[in-house]
């Protein structure tokens, strides 16, 4: 096969993939951002976190080490009331005060983020879903070339960072595309607005990927990836709170692995069948080594303390849409099954054996049992479009049950207390758009129901840390002090209408994209608010309302390109503490504006522009801590803050390109969030980011 074959047949596969999005105007409504390949360059970001900045209703808590960072999308922050998922496999897990989502950007294509829940991207997201995709060799390869390699070496000055980064790709037939790729990240402690150190912020950090498709026959993809990341330093226990290192600091290991498998069919001829697949899993294992001295947890009696946890998590998705017609109403059914299994096994073992058998026997440690759960949801959503109309009416069905093993399941078992929480739940969403005849404009409504099981550690917690113990509740506790299936699950309400302006023939010499939203959520039931409502009765009295405002759009015309997105979110709580009945939700980020603008130069060899940010102030936890559950914390102010950064891109050969970035051009002070809603660490200062990628 000559090149000029080879070119045609690989434009052609890609046309084919833009052909199968096939979106639709509920999707072009729906509160979904996806950040590109040439976005996270710009900005050079250096984790997923930093790719997603500017989206609206999303922002960072913790940070910036990279264990000590998670998201926040519309005021949530839980870890599991975000749903992360990479090349369809989920990541999310739990440990105590930590991030954990470790995605190196320079092996993604996309990051979409969905503000919100959604009934196909699976139970329990109240706050919404991050989905990351990896690269393929197509997207890497030029017109006519079978096999190609990419370097890439970067630095960043506000922590010294070196970044080494190297990709082999390969298409050597239209039927199968392959990747490998090594990315090496070494920094020192991050540098502050005062020229200080943040301590303990150095990163070391290693990742591969390899994937490989092949396409059998037409219509049909099957995708194996895997993904390793690796992380180790001294970092603060409480990675993501307000005061890092109040519980002192660890030497922490992270070593993190995803495997998918992917499949695409898509029917020749025959709508009824378009078909994807994921099997997935995850692993992910931690250590953290605290030495006496250096952590609260060690001393000169236990010696070193080792805090193992090792997380599994499998994930199965199948679905299929179909499409059809009757009459003139366009019908299309998507049908899901989709299975997770998590599991989690955590030891804390010490340098002396009488303190192990006392305290930890065989490693036990009851504020962090081992567990398992597992869910297993059915998704069925229709949609029918009859001239400027589409309803959209979807229900899912779960079922869920979580286990503790090991010495907390003796000791329910014991007591006669069951050892494994289960529940079934039904949940329902409704869409709805109008867009009049040949209109670029398109009205949307969205109704979502979801709801999130008690973790873990918040049904099996014993001690100080669960909420059924005789302090909490004084005449109702169990024997053990496990609320276990004392538990309702959270349930949550949204509504969203929203106005798109998505054209579905684009003006020539023009791209212009663009939509607002005004959303309400209501959440019920909420987790910390078990306690005794009554003589005889244990409820969640608990309830969290948030509304807000979204914006964002984009446009490119001639040589200029920018966009725009604003978030305003309020919130108040009720019930969920005894001695404050209304108390303002201060996990809610303060409203965000922000701005790129740039320019293209010079036949498109040069880019160059600026981002502006504004964050305003936002309610904050500060100490004292109250002495119990029932008491409210004490709430502050977080200062607003404004940031400039600044972007060029020089292509001198098309093989060849520079990039810089500025972040934080004007040295601002300012703090991000932290943990809970309380005030985070300082933010690094001005970080001049240099690049330069050649491809072989």
């Amino acid at each position: 096969m000559h090149p000029g074959a080879l070119a045609q047949t690989v434009l052609k596969e890609v046309k084919v993939k833009a052909a199968r999005e096939r979106r639709t105007d509920v999707q072009r409504t729906a509160p979904t951002t996806t950040v590109d390949r040439a976005r996270m360059d710009r900005w050079q970001a250096a984790t997923v976190f930093e790719a997603v900045e500017g989206i609206p209703g999303v922002a960072i808590e913790g940070g910036p080490r990279a264990s000590g960072t998670a998201f926040n999308i519309r005021g949530y922050n839980d870890s599991e009331d975000v749903l992360v998922k990479l090349d369809g496999a989920q990541k999310s897990f739990e440990k105590y005060r930590f991030g954990g989502t470790f995605i190196e950007p320079e092996i993604l294509k996309t990051v979409s983020v969905t503000r919100g829940p959604d009934l196909i991207s699976g139970a329990g997201a109240l706050g919404g879903t991050v989905n990351a995709v990896t690269r393929d060799a197509a997207d890497l390869l030029k017109p006519g070339q079978k096999v190609g390699a990419r370097l890439k070496f970067g630095t960043g000055s506000v922590n010294d960072e070196i970044l080494r980064h190297g990709a082999g790709y390969a298409r050597p037939t239209e039927k199968v595309d392959l990747l490998v790729s090594a990315t090496r990240r070494n920094a020192s402690d991050y540098t502050l607005s005062d020229g200080t150190k943040l301590a303990d912020s150095a990163i070391d950090q290693r990742a591969l990927l390899f994937k490989g498709t092949v396409f059998p026959t037409a219509g049909l993809s099957l995708s194996l990836s895997a993904a390793d990341n690796s992380n180790r330093g001294l970092e603060a226990f409480d990675a993501t709170g307000g005061q890092p290192g109040l519980f002192g600091t660890v030497v922490r290991s992270v070593d993190d692995s995803t495997y998918t498998l992917n499949t695409r069919y898509e029917a020749p001829n025959n709508p009824w069948i378009d078909f994807t697949g994921v099997l997935g899993r995850s692993l992910t294992d931690v250590n953290d080594l605290s030495k006496p001295g250096q952590s609260i947890f060690a001393n000169a009696i236990t010696g070193d303390v080792n805090d193992y946890y090792a997380f599994d998590v499998w994930t199965l998705d199948l679905r299929n849409t179909s499409r059809f017609r009757t009459g003139r109403i366009a019908n299309e059914i998507t049908v899901s099954v989709q299975g997770v299994t998590n599991e989690r096994e955590a030891l804390r073992i010490t340098s002396n054996p009488a303190v192990n058998n006392a305290l930890y026997p065989g490693g036990y440690n009851p504020a962090q049992p081992s567990g398992k759960r597992e869910s297993l949801g059915l998704v069925v959503v229709y949609s029918a479009s009859w001239g400027p109309f589409t309803i959209a009416p979807g229900i899912r069905y779960d079922r869920y049950a979580t286990s503790v093993v090991g010495p907390t399941q003796a000791y329910l078992e014991a007591n006669g207390e069951s050892s494994t929480v289960r529940l079934a739940q039904t949940t329902h969403s409704l869409a709805g758009t109008f867009r009049p005849a040949q209109s670029p404009w398109v009205l949307g409504y969205r109704y979502v129901e979801a709801f999130r099981p008690p973790l873990l550690d918040e049904a099996f917690t014993q001690g100080a840390f669960s909420r059924c113990n005789s302090f909490t509740m004084p005449n109702l506790a169990p024997a053990t002090g496990v609320c276990g299936s004392l538990y309702q699950p959270e349930l949550s309400q949204t509504q969203e209408a929203s106005l798109a302006y998505a054209p579905i023939v684009p003006m020539p010499g023009l791209k212009l994209d663009g939509r607002i939203a005004y959303f309400q959520t209501d959440r019920r039931q909420v987790l910390a608010s078990i306690r005794e409502v009554g003589p005889a009765e244990i409820g969640q009295p608990g309830t969290e309302f948030r509304h807000g405002f979204e914006m964002e759009g984009g446009f490119a015309w001639r040589a200029l390109f920018g966009n725009a997105a604003y978030t305003k979110i309020n919130g108040e709580m009720q019930n969920v503490y005894v001695d404050a009945p209304t108390y303002p939700l201060f996990t809610i980020p303060g409203d965000t504006l922000s701005l790129t603008l740039g320019v293209r130069l010079f036949g498109n060899k040069v880019d160059v522009g600026f981002r502006y940010r504004h964050v305003g102030e936002r309610i904050i936890t500060v100490p004292p801590a109250p002495p119990t559950t029932a008491n409210a914390p004490r709430l502050g102010l977080q200062p607003s803050y404004e940031l400039l950064d600044l972007f060029f891109g020089w292509r001198p050969r098309t093989d060849t390109e520079v990039r810089v970035a500025l972040d934080n051009a004007l040295n601002e002070n300012y703090f991000l969030n932290g943990y809970g809603g309380a005030q985070g660490v300082r933010a690094p200062g001005r970080n001049l980011r240099v690049s330069v990628a050649v491809e072989f």
